[in-house]
């Protein structure tokens, strides 16, 4: 029955006491034994000794609960504490190779190996350009695949902190899970995203308050004399009551008790000329022709 390693299993779980309260780890523990074929797993824990192995489904199931219980579910906090303990195991073996990560993660293949009892691990790290590439992964056991790449995404980042390599400690790790195989890219360097500021409005510009216009109390000398000017103006004299003045010609117009101008006959030599034509007009002095009859 492949199984992991009952005291790393543990560190593990103590780790996950510190990051959150007991009460939390421990109720969550209770609600998982009911999935585990270990019936008291926090003592079978405690009372583990170094050879002893938990079965690797049940590792695998706690390990998984606890991150979604305590953490977000996603991996992150269970990477970080591996990465502490996988980071233990490499400063007291004296593994690390100062400058050169690629050789620093070759040798922690077999303490990984070491950690899972009865079960082949495939392991191959390639260079590349900016970092490197790492394969891993378990036959036919896509579950243990992705707690593998966890791990593995810890490893790497326990050798960068003993190697040193680069001349930024910040390394940009991938996973990507692949059934039953993982692939975890590292990139040395890497610029840590920073989330911009939020923008800010600018603030209007603040208006100086006008200052009161307060009247003089006491008038000055030119006002006194414009006063004194207006006043010493006659008045205007007073119009005729008998002649009102047009607004438009301002011609006056008489009144009406004024007798109008007498009209003459109009001239003879200014009449018009009547025609002759068509009649003849007879005169006073001529007389009729007397009829000859007796």
């Amino acid at each position: 029955m492949p199984g992991l390693r009952a005291r790393f299993v543990r560190d593990l779980v103590e780790s996950f006491e510190r990051e959150s309260s007991g009460d939390t780890v421990g109720e969550t523990l209770r609600r998982l034994e009911t999935r585990l074929s270990t019936a008291d797993v926090r003592a079978t824990l405690r009372s583990a000794v170094h050879a002893d192995a938990l079965d690797v489904a049940d590792a695998e199931e706690l390990l998984f609960g606890l991150d979604a219980a305590v953490g977000d579910g996603t991996g992150q906090l269970l990477e970080r504490l591996a990465a502490e303990q996988l980071g233990r195991i490499l400063a007291q073996g004296n593994l690390s190779i100062p400058g050169d990560l690629m050789a620093t993660v070759a040798r922690m293949q077999a303490p990984l190996e070491h950690l899972f009892v009865g079960l082949p691990i495939g392991f191959d790290v390639s260079k590349t350009r900016d970092g490197l590439t790492l394969f891993i992964g378990a036959s036919g056991r896509p579950r243990t695949a992705r707690l593998l790449s966890h791990l593995t995404a810890a490893l790497v980042r326990a050798c960068q902190r003993y190697a040193r390599e680069g001349m930024s400690e910040h390394v940009g790790i991938s996973v990507d899970s692949l059934g039953d195989r993982a692939r975890v890219t590292a990139r040395l360097g890497a610029v840590v995203p920073v989330a911009p500021p939020p923008l800010s409005r600018p603030s209007p510009p603040r208006r100086r308050p006008s200052e009161p216009h307060l009247p003089t109390t006491k008038p000055t000398l030119e006002a006194v004399n414009r006063i004194l000017t207006r006043a010493s103006v006659a008045p205007p004299p007073a119009a005729d009551p008998d002649e009102i003045v047009a607004p438009r010609s301002r011609r006056p117009v008489r009144s009406t008790t004024e007798p109008l101008p007498t009209t003459r006959p109009p001239r003879s030599d200014t009449l018009p000329s009547v025609p002759r034509s068509g009649f003849v007009s007879k005169r006073d002095d001529e007389e009729e022709p007397s009829s000859s009859s007796g």
